[in-house]
């Protein structure tokens, strides 16, 4: 896939139709990426949002061919969406909710668990600890970078948030490990799939009266005097208007929208490769931007782990490749540069890519057969594809992209020919293989510092295969200014009357890379935003 061909396909202006069957897709071989959606404004009607824009120009809204009354309106319906859905309806509000795809989740749908504490099951394992050490671990590890009156609410929230979640039905079939001490908070969904946790929460959102309109992005915001007073969302040929008291954004950040991910984050999107839900592409942050909010705040690129595009989380293929703690990784010039091992660390492999113009993993055919035959416990991704995993359909894989022509993986009956298809010095190449033999036969790295119990395998058995490796780009984090009441706030502090944010838009929680320190984060974000941000819309709307 070509970078230029990224932001290529959707108009922006059509929502795409999923359905249940996508929801592995999303993540798996050939995830698809869909167009940035942040421009097209259409001439119309009286009523506007001020732009952001370098030229100030005034966004004008459609003609409606509906109009449609509530309190709160909700745009977006992950797990920051429903669960500020169905808050707001507890609350007593009338409540539409509106999603541009054609099922309910977005990227939660893909999510394993999420943060929390108090539950039964934590009781049972004898969990202890003060979640104020997770927090201080936190901001610690971002620097202060983050907003502590922000991880504040969250963590305050955790055990109220949770439990409430655990009301709606939602089951979880166990916990993680801990990452520090015994704080074991990461709730696994069923299936290690968010999808069952949307199932159950779209069952709480019928109940509860909520309006739900599916295939109806969200375009604009309807304002009046500054305040937002409504969202203009369109349905096919229909231009609908929802007059709200309230409006909350959940859009899921920038998501696959490249062009915002260079402009406001410090890495380089050429290094990555976008495995999230389709459709997530900024919405919210253009909205936020018309309604007077400033430029994009705070974006970050949380990348996970590494992959081999075009092939996904999902692909086995891409595990030997990439989630392989055991091959040789060399740089563009065929030097290596890194320890390996970084790989089992989720979020430093990404960094260390990010520094070098190209970055290569070579495989001989005796750990590609190792691997295809029996797997082994230290490669794999997550709960996709489980380490110790016998990566038994990475051959028939390999095969398909050759057939397809795919130019990330690479086959050859040398090194020296293997250097000349990555158009590298073979004599480099050749010397960087024999130092890393050396190191594996001595058991010591005394360069990188590679874990011994990594050290496995020589790169001796031809043939010999080299993956183009990227960063996995699961969701991006930011972009919305928000204030502890889940305000969206303007570059002075000041509050956007009417206007609310929840979930991964929400700046202000992230530094420069994604942090583990709090596991399932993403999912206690979204969980915890929403609902605050369902409690002060309601209160507002009632006012």
């Amino acid at each position: 896939m070509k970078k230029n061909d990224r932001n290529a396909g959707l108009s922006g202006n059509e929502p795409l139709m999923l359905t249940r069957r996508h929801l592995l897709m999303g993540m798996g071989v050939g995830a698809a990426t869909v167009a940035a959606g942040l421009s097209g404004c259409a001439a119309g009607a009286p009523q506007g949002a001020t732009s952001a824009s370098a030229d100030d120009a005034s966004t004008t809204l459609k003609e409606p061919t509906e109009t449609v009354e509530a309190d709160v309106v909700v745009v977006g319906s992950g797990i920051a969406g429903m669960s500020a859905a169905i808050t707001a309806a507890e609350e007593g509000a009338k409540v539409v909710q509106l999603e541009k795809q054609s099922i309910l989740g977005g990227g939660s749908n893909f999510a394993e668990g999420v943060f929390g504490m108090g539950s039964d099951l934590q009781k049972e394992a004898g969990v202890t600890g003060d979640l104020a050490d997770l927090l201080a671990i936190e901001m610690e590890f971002q620097k202060y970078k983050v907003d502590y009156t922000l991880w504040k609410g969250v963590l305050d929230g955790a055990e109220e948030n949770l439990l409430w979640l655990i009301d709606q039905g939602v089951e979880f079939i166990g916990l993680n490990e801990a990452i520090y001490g015994n704080l074991r908070t990461q709730h696994l969904y069923k299936d290690h799939r968010g999808a069952n946790m949307i199932a159950k929460l779209e069952e709480s959102a019928r109940a509860a009266g909520v309006e739900t309109r599916l295939s109806t992005p969200a375009k604009h915001l309807i304002m009046e005097d500054g305040i937002v007073t409504g969202v203009q969302a369109e349905s096919g040929k229909d231009v609908i208007n929802v007059k709200a008291k309230a409006v909350i954004l959940a859009t899921g950040s920038s998501g696959s929208n490249w062009e915002l991910f260079d402009r406001h984050t410090s890495r380089s999107s050429k290094h990555y490769m976008w495995c999230g839900a389709q459709g997530i592409e900024g919405d919210g942050i253009k909205m936020a931007e018309e309604a007077g909010m400033g430029e994009c705040y705070r974006l970050m690129a949380p990348i996970v782990g590494t992959t081999v595009e075009p092939l996904g989380l999902t692909s086995q293929l891409a595990a030997l490749g990439a989630c392989n703690p055991i091959a040789l990784w060399v740089n563009q010039d065929g030097v290596r540069y890194m320890d390996e091992g970084q790989v089992r660390k989720v979020i430093t492999a990404p960094n260390a890519l990010d520094t070098q113009i190209t970055s290569y993993s070579i495989v001989d055919q005796a750990l590609f057969d190792t691997l295809v035959e029996n797997g082994d416990p230290n490669v794999g991704w997550g709960f996709y594809v489980p380490r110790g995993t016998a990566l038994s359909e990475a051959p028939d894989e390999l095969e398909r992209e050759f057939e397809r022509g795919t130019e990330t993986i690479f086959k050859a009956d040398s090194i020296t020919e293997l250097a000349e298809q990555l158009s590298m010095d073979p004599a480099v190449l050749q010397q960087t293989v024999e130092e890393y033999n050396d190191v594996v036969d001595a058991q010591v790295d005394t360069v990188h510092r590679k874990d011994p119990k990594y050290l496995t395998h020589q790169v001796a058995a031809p043939p010999f295969y080299a993956f183009h490796v990227v960063g996995s780009n699961v969701n991006m984090f930011g972009g919305i200014h928000i204030n502890a009441n889940c305000e969206v706030v303007r570059e002075d502090g000041s509050a956007i009357e009417g206007l609310y944010a929840a979930g991964l838009e929400c700046g202000g929680f992230q530094g420069e890379t994604y942090g583990i320190s709090i596991p399932s984060s993403c999912q206690g974000i979204g969980l915890s935003t929403g609902r605050c941000s369902a409690k002060h819309a309601a209160a507002y709307a009632r006012a």
